[in-house]
């Protein structure tokens, strides 16, 4: 059995797809599914390092998931707050978390399936797609798709797994590291802290 938090490791890296363009999926249903077949073929199965795998899925990431969005709302009444040098220095290490924390679970993708179901209006601008991953031995687990449209397609801003939400996820954690750390600086601290011993760890 996988966690949920392993499935929101999991579940993001199931939607890789390096060479796709929006313009090829116009409706959030199918660029989902799109989206997610070519990560399986092009990553998740690929016979390739680990190193290659960390690459591809760091284009995919910020190429396909609206990062800066997310990072706002990870910050909440913080990025009011944030100088703008201090937020230089959070996107690259929020990148690096979820780039490093994620590959990690590379390993654990055993011919799981996401089947893509019905896409409902999100606001004016967005959509959520559902879905469901199902594993080898016929346990299935229900992820939503938060999508919002921007000037060059969709982008995700967030991956909602058996009721758990990503974004708010690290939301909740860095507001209690920055409270419980003297600050933003602490919280800079702590993830670089963090993204060299994930980095260290990366198998090869």
């Amino acid at each position: 059995m996988i966690s949920r938090r392993h499935l929101l490791a999991l579940c993001p890296s199931l939607l890789i797809a390096p060479r796709m363009s929006f313009a090829q999926a116009a409706e959030p249903g199918p660029f989902v599914s799109e989206f997610a077949q070519k990560g399986i073929v092009e990553i998740l199965a690929a016979k390739i390092a680990n190193a290659e795998k960390q690459t591809r899925f760091r284009a995919m990431f910020t190429n396909y998931f609206d990062l800066p969005a997310i990072g706002r709302f990870v910050l909440g009444r913080y990025t009011r707050t944030v100088k703008p040098e201090e937020m230089n220095s959070f996107s690259p290490l929020f990148e690096d978390v979820i780039v490093y924390t994620w590959s990690r679970r590379f390993s654990e993708y055993n011919g799981q399936t996401l089947k893509v179901g019905a896409s409902t209006p999100d606001g004016d601008d967005g959509a959520i797609v559902k879905s469901t991953i199902v594993g080898n031995a016929g346990e299935s687990f229900a992820v939503d798709w938060r999508l919002r449209k921007r000037p060059d397609g969709w982008k995700i801003v967030d991956v909602i797994v058996a009721g758990v939400s990503m974004a708010i996820t690290y939301r909740q954690e860095y507001t209690t590291l920055i409270a419980q750390q003297g600050g933003f600086s602490g919280l800079l601290a702590q993830l670089q802290k963090q993204v060299g011993e994930l980095k260290a760890a990366q198998p090869a």
